[in-house]
């Protein structure tokens, strides 16, 4: 059984939080998959699946995002991140 806490890209309350992992390789953020990251498990499943992917091709940035309008970015990981998710803060 899935318990929905605080993920790491923010959730607070434990509700569905319609999220998209996306890749940059050159040029424009392509979407790779679709998830619930109010989901704790399912959200460190794409973040554990997308650092592997970063380690073998070390190129690539990764960013989860929201889905709903234009996509407001809830954490990256790439280069200049040393390989680690790194939590976007809100803005105000």
């Amino acid at each position: 059984m899935t318990t929905k806490t605080q993920a790491s890209t923010g959730d607070m309350s434990g509700a569905s939080v319609p999220a998209q992992l996306q890749v940059n390789v050159v040029g424009a953020w392509k979407t790779v998959l679709a998830f619930d990251a109010g989901d704790v498990f399912a959200a460190e499943n794409v973040q554990q699946g997308a650092r592997l992917l970063f380690e073998a091709a070390p190129g690539t940035s990764w960013r989860i995002a929201t889905r709903e309008g234009r996509p407001q970015v809830l954490s990256h990981l790439g280069q200049n991140t040393y390989g680690i998710w790194i939590a976007r803060k809100a803005r105000m």
